[in-house]
This record gives C-alpha cells, sequence and structure tokens, in this order.
C-alpha cells in the first residue's frame, strides 16, 4: 500500500509541472521532435479555437499551422515563414510577428528545447499594447524558466536539486548570496532546516566564510515561531526586508551588519502547502523589489517546490523498495532456518515410524499399527505444510525455474487421480476423468503441474461431501474463451493462443460470490473461526496461482454456493503435438517400485563400509538400522572436529577407507562444507563418493553441496527408498 501511494503521489507531482504552464499568460504549444503536440495550455486552446478533443490527438505541427491559417491568423505566405522559423530554430528564442486585418498582431515566439522539440508561444496584441516591453518581459520569464527547467530535469537528488536552483537564481538575480531551507515536521513542532544555501566570492570577501552563530541556527533548524520565514510559510506571500539586523522579528543569530535587503519567498508543494522557502540577499542600493522580476520568481519556486516533492518521492521509493528488499531477506533466512529446525526432528519421526510399519521380526498389535500411521500421517502432512511454505517463497522470490517437458497429459492426469484415491474411497466420492484427445502432449513442468493437480483434487475432495462426485478435465481451449471467464489478474490475453485447460470440478459446499476474491491469498481462510471444519494453511491455491503464473497461464473459478465448484488452470501451448507417437517404456515390477528392507543382503563379511557422519542421535539410529537392514556395514562419527582428525589422520591401507560417506551439513565445531573441501584436496580420500544430507532446502542449497564437492544430495526429511537407491547407485559405479 505505501508504494502505491507513493506512486500517486508522483502522478499528482507530474500534473503540478502541467500546471506551472497555466500560469503563463500567453498561449503555449509544445511539440515533440516528431513534430506532435506533447502539452498545451489553456491560452493556446482558446486562441486556436481547437476543441480539447482535437488536441487529444496530438495532431502534428502541419495540421495545427493549417487549421489557424483557416481561421485567418495568417496568409499563405505567412504560413511558410513560420514553418521555416520553426526548422531554424535553437535555444535563444525566435520571435515573429504578423499582422492580421483586424489591425491586430500575433506574437509568436519558437524556442528548441534540448530533447529535439520546441515550443511554440503565442500572443495576440491589441494596437494600443506595448509589444516591446511585453516581448522582452516574456523572454526574460521563458529564459529565465526554460534555463531553470532544463537544470533541474535530470537531478533526482533532493540536495543536487536545491543547489542547481539556488545557483542559477543567485546567478541570474545579481544576488549576494542564498539559501534554501525545507519545514519539517507537523504543527506547532515544525522547524524550517537548511537544505542548501551559496555566498558569493565579493560577501566572503567583505565578510568571511561564514558567520559562526548563522552556521549553528542553520544545523539545529530554526524552530517554528521564530523569525520572519514563517510569516511567509503562513501567509504564503513573498516578503521583502530592507534592514533585516534591526527588524524586530528578525532571528537573534543572525542580526548582522553584513546583512543586506532580503526577499524571502514561499516555495508551494504540489497540494499548495509550503514546503519550505527561498531566502535572496541583495546589495544593490536599489530596493530589492524594483531588481527583481516577482513573478519569475514566484515561478521559479513553484518549479523547485515541484522538483523538491518529485525527488522526496523518488527518495521514499528506493527506500520502501531497499525496506522490501530487506525483509524479504530476513523472510528467506528465518524460512532456511525454520526449515532446518523443523526437518530434522521430522526426518526421525518419519523414518522410524517408516521403520515400525515394515517390522517384520514382531509384530505389532492392530492399535500400534494405526498409532504408527497416524505419526506417519501427521509428520508427513506437516512436511507438506513446510514444503508448501518454501515453494511459495521461492516463487515470490522468483528463484523458481521451471523444467518443460514433453509430457503425456493422460498419464499425469491418471497418476493424480491414483494418487488422491485413498482420500476419495473414505468418503465414497466418485472420481472420473475426461480427456479432449487432441493434446496428446504438452511442454510442461511434469512435478509443478502434478502439484498443481493434487492441490485441486484433494480441495475438492475435502470440500466434497460423502458419495459425492469430483471429475478431473483436460481440454484444448483458446484464448477467447479464457477472456469469458471469472479470473482475479487483468493480464492480456491473445484470442488465437492456444491452452491446456485442466479442470477439477466437484459437487461439494461451493463458495459464495463475496468470498471468492479471497481463493488465492496466501494464508487465507474463507472460514477463519476456531469452530471451522476444514483444517489447512490456505497455502494450496495461492501455490496454485503462483504455479500457473510460472507457466505464463492462470487461474479461473466458477462456484455456486451450495452446488459445487470448477477451478480452471490455463497453461499456454508454446507447441501442440497431436501425433501420436509410441513409446517403449521398461517393464517395471511392483517388486522394484516398493521393496521391502532386507529383502536383498550381501554376506557380512564383504558388505560395503558406509561412514555416516552424523551429530543427531536419532538420525544416527534411524540411519544405521536402515543400512544394516541392507547390508551394509556402518560406522558413525558423532562431530565434524573427530572427522576432520580422522581425514588428517596417517592412513595405513587404502582398504581402511569406506566405500562411501553420508555426510551431514549442519555439524558443531566444523561444518559440513568445510569438511568438503578438505575431503576432495585430500589423497586416497579425494576418490571416496560423499552423499550430503542436510536440512537445508532453499533456493541454491543443492548447487552449493555439490560444488563444495558432494557427490550427490539429499534433504531431509530422508526418503529412505531415496537414500537406498542412491547409495547403490554411487557405490556401484
Amino acid at each position: 500500500m505505501a508504494s502505491e501511494s507513493l506512486a500517486s503521489d508522483l502522478k499528482q507531482l507530474q500534473e503540478q509541472q502541467a500546471l506551472i504552464l497555466e500560469q503563463i499568460d500567453r498561449a503555449i504549444a509544445i511539440f515533440d521532435r516528431y513534430d506532435r503536440l506533447i502539452t498545451y495550455n489553456q491560452s493556446f486552446l482558446i486562441l486556436g479555437g481547437f476543441s480539447p478533443d482535437w488536441l487529444a490527438q496530438q495532431p502534428s505541427q502541419q495540421e495545427i499551422i493549417e487549421k489557424m491559417a483557416t481561421q485567418g491568423k495568417w496568409s499563405k505566405g505567412e504560413q511558410e515563414i513560420l514553418i521555416d522559423l520553426i526548422q531554424k530554430a535553437d535555444s535563444n528564442p525566435t520571435p515573429c510577428t504578423i499582422e492580421q486585418p483586424s489591425g491586430e498582431s500575433l506574437h509568436i515566439l519558437i524556442t528548441a528545447t534540448s530533447d529535439g522539440g520546441y515550443i511554440l508561444n503565442l500572443r495576440q496584441l491589441t494596437i494600443e499594447t506595448d509589444s516591446k516591453e511585453i516581448i522582452n518581459r516574456e523572454l526574460r520569464r521563458l529564459t529565465f524558466l526554460l534555463g531553470l527547467t532544463e537544470r533541474l530535469q535530470p537531478a533526482t537528488d533532493i540536495e543536487e536539486i536545491g543547489q542547481f536552483a539556488l545557483s542559477y537564481l543567485i546567478e541570474t538575480t545579481n544576488a549576494a548570496f542564498g539559501d534554501v531551507k525545507v519545514i519539517s515536521g507537523e504543527g506547532n513542532d515544525r522547524k524550517a532546516e537548511l537544505l542548501v544555501n551559496e555566498i558569493t566570492s565579493e560577501f566572503i570577501a567583505t565578510y568571511g566564510d561564514a558567520i559562526p552563530e548563522m552556521g549553528a541556527l542553520m544545523k539545529e533548524g530554526i524552530p517554528y515561531g521564530q523569525g520572519l520565514l514563517w510569516q511567509v510559510v503562513i501567509t504564503g506571500k513573498p516578503l521583502f526586508v530592507d534592514d533585516y539586523a534591526n527588524h524586530p522579528q528578525a532571528v537573534e543569530g543572525f542580526r548582522n551588519p553584513g546583512i543586506g535587503q532580503l526577499g524571502i519567498f514561499p516555495i508551494p508543494g504540489h497540494r499548495g502547502d509550503i514546503i519550505g522557502v527561498l531566502t535572496l540577499e541583495s546589495r544593490s542600493e536599489n530596493p530589492l523589489q524594483s531588481q527583481l522580476q516577482e513573478d519569475i520568481v514566484l515561478a521559479a519556486c513553484r518549479t523547485l517546490g515541484v522538483a523538491i516533492e518529485r525527488a522526496q518521492v523518488q527518495h521514499n521509493l528506493r527506500q520502501a523498495n531497499e525496506d522490501l528488499a530487506q525483509a524479504s531477506q530476513m523472510k528467506s533466512e528465518f524460512l532456511a532456518s525454520m526449515s532446518h529446525e523443523l526437518r530434522t526432528p521430522l526426518n526421525s519421526i518419519l523414518g522410524f515410524a517408516d521403520l515400525l510399519e515394515r517390522q517384520r521380526k514382531e509384530t505389532l498389535s492392530e492399535n500400534q499399527v494405526k498409532q504408527v500411521k497416524a505419526i506417519k500421517r501427521s509428520g508427513e502432512h506437516l512436511l507438506q505444510l513446510i514444503n508448501d511454505i518454501l515453494d511459495l517463497s521461492k516463487i515470490e522470490a522468483g528463484k523458481t525455474e521451471l523444467d518443460l517437458q514433453p509430457v503425456v497429459v493422460h498419464s499425469l492426469c491418471s497418476q493424480c487421480l491414483r494418487m488422491v484415491q485413498p482420500r476419495s474411497d473414505k468418503k465414497r466420492i466418485a472420481l472420473s476423468l475426461e480427456l479432449d484427445y487432441q493434446i496428446e502432449r504438452a511442454e510442461l513442468d511434469e512435478r509443478r503441474v502434478r502439484q498443481i493437480l493434487i492441490n485441486l483434487l484433494s480441495n475438492a475432495i475435502k470440500f466434497t461431501p460423502e458419495a459425492g462426485k469430483v471429475k478431473l478435465s483436460g481440454y484444448l481451449r483458446y484464448g477467447r474463451q479464457l477472456l469469458a471467464e471469472s479470473r482475479l489478474d487483468r493480464s492480456p490475453v491473445n484470442n488465437s493462443t492456444p491452452y491446456l485447460c485442466l479442470e477439477v470440478s466437484d459437487t461439494g459446499i461451493g463458495i459464495p460470490k463475496e468470498k471468492q476474491g479471497l481463493l488465492f491469498r496466501p494464508f487465507q481462510q474463507l472460514d477463519s473461526s476456531l469452530t471451522r471444519r476444514h483444517e489447512g494453511t490456505g497455502l494450496g491455491l495461492a501455490l496454485t496461482k503462483r504455479l500457473a503464473e510460472l507457466h505464463g497461464g492462470t487461474v479461473s473459478v466458477e462456484s455456486e454456493e451450495n452446488q459445487g465448484s470448477a477451478f480452471r488452470v490455463w497453461l499456454p501451448l508454446t507447441e501442440l503435438r497431436t501425433q501420436k507417437e509410441d513409446f517403449s517404456k521398461e517393464e517395471t515390477s511392483p517388486e522394484d517400485v516398493l521393496r521391502p528392507f532386507g529383502t536383498e543382503t550381501t554376506e557380512t563379511g564383504n558388505s560395503p563400509r558406509i561412514l555416516v557422519v552424523e551429530d543427531q542421535p536419532f538420525n544416527q539410529a534411524l540411519i544405521c538400522q536402515v543400512l544394516e537392514l541392507e547390508g551394509y556395514e556402518v560406522e558413525v562419527i558423532y562431530d565434524g572436529r573427530t572427522m576432520k582428525d580422522l581425514i588428517e589422520a596417517e592412513l595405513r591401507s587404502r582398504e581402511l577407507l569406506p566405500h562411501l560417506i553420508l555426510l551431514d551439513i549442519q555439524l558443531p565445531e566444523v561444518d559440513g562444507f568445510e569438511l568438503l573441501h578438505q575431503l576432495r584436496e585430500t589423497e586416497y580420500w579425494q576418490d571416496v563418493p560423499v552423499i550430503a544430507i542436510t536440512a537445508m532446502a532453499m533456493p541454491g542449497d543443492r548447487d552449493r553441496c555439490l560444488d563444495a564437492g558432494a557427490d550427490d544430495y539429499i534433504a531431509k526429511p530422508l526418503h529412505l527408498e531415496t537414500v537406498i537407491e542412491k547409495i547403490k547407485h554411487l557405490i556401484s559405479n
């Protein structure tokens, strides 16, 4: 919300810059380098008799000049002269006067801008007008404002803006010194704080480089109510003082005979409130009012105020972005820490529950089996919540990359239905699949799309009463059909873009219309009361939407309360594959998919030796039991220091080396990364394969382990089948 407010303020400041044109009592039109109208003021609209709608179309210079010619503003010959002057214009205003049949004359000034465009400046002069005086005055004012604007335009730092403006004002007004102060604080706690000041060499030669009392006051700021400047802030009108040193309202520290005539001018913000003051000092014997063209200085103050507020908004935006980046970094560090702290004990819980469930020597009672399954189910649920939070964090941080591969749509959908089948069976919910066979394959990240479908199917089953229906459908659809859908985002859609539309529909409780806007917000529960019937964190749909957007797609929903819902995921098809291809897949037996531990054992005497470096006792016990059931010899080291000493010890025989090392990365005293570097730099040890085991699951953790020298990487909680598979692969190679 803070960024939106700042962006709104910036827009208002841009509008305020346009209002400056309205302060000029001449008709102004600004053209770009391609001769198209950029902006204009009300005087130009009236003088030319144009309609605002026509000018809003940004007509060309040629069209505008021809239209004014038809109104009798100039003849054909004068029109050609005017066009020639425009083409030759430079940064010095080029004057041109056109006599009209009415006896009046049209005075025109043409000035080139630094970006290749130009300003057309027109004024209707009557016979009685002293045109020479007006032209000279306007020339001075426009030249002054144009020069000031060009200086301020590239500046973004508030002090740089103040210095540019002050230097220019002192130079053009022949002031001896000047300063710009900005107002900070609220109400009676306000202070006028020095932004910049500048003193001419003549003043320094006469009165010294600085007046100490003035310098100290400037640093502290002038409190509200002290000094004449607050009269300017309150009234919004300039103030001229002939003898400041003897003025009764002068600030005591500024009463110095070196200060002559002062002019104090208000600097207004875009809302009209005074945000600062400009002070100019004159050493001339003539009154300051007669030396300055007051309207020029006030116009300069308005320009300066806009520039100062623009710089403040940009500074606030930068600060907000830095704060957001810091918050994002702190969030990532917190998630990484919590991931480790939660996954380490969760690894033991799931591992031992798995071992108990697979036990063969002693039979558990029916009640014990139920309890073990409840432990495992709860642990897996907690693990899923942790993974969802990490996935959402990675996506929002822009650290998730898709692995797009050709995916058989029917196979993917069938697998997802089989995965949720046990849940649907418990509630006697009928599952069905309907596919459009125009799409055989699509370029997708299979793991992420499976995650999307499992989320949607799980939600559908959760919110559908017993004996209901849940259907998964897949269709070939196009952008024009997506445009008719109810979706939260309003991203542009091409009518002809093909999409794979995956729909999960149910006969569940439905969603009220007024709550559908909350569906895809992280951690948002539609029923957040303490008595709600359905568990969850509210991350599933938010993650689903983000994953669809990663594919370049979106999510839509159609729901009616007490009737059911249909969630549709729209994934753009970069390539349609309608040709059927035969895939020869290796036959995989059920025994290969899930084999009980210990069914293949090796004779103990010839068993491969595995060295486990792990400091957590529960994890040590779990890994040792699993590996021993597989027939391996296991040795355990409890901390990084002992492992470091072992690597540095003299090796009497290569045969004493283990066949493989399972190395935990988070170890006391010496961490796993240091041990990996040492292993890869030590003779004999450098050939031993190492699997890094860690609770770190944040972006880049896997690559960091592999870069340090690990042959493979496993994140906790350990999936025991994966551990065994990786160990066998590395030892056999």
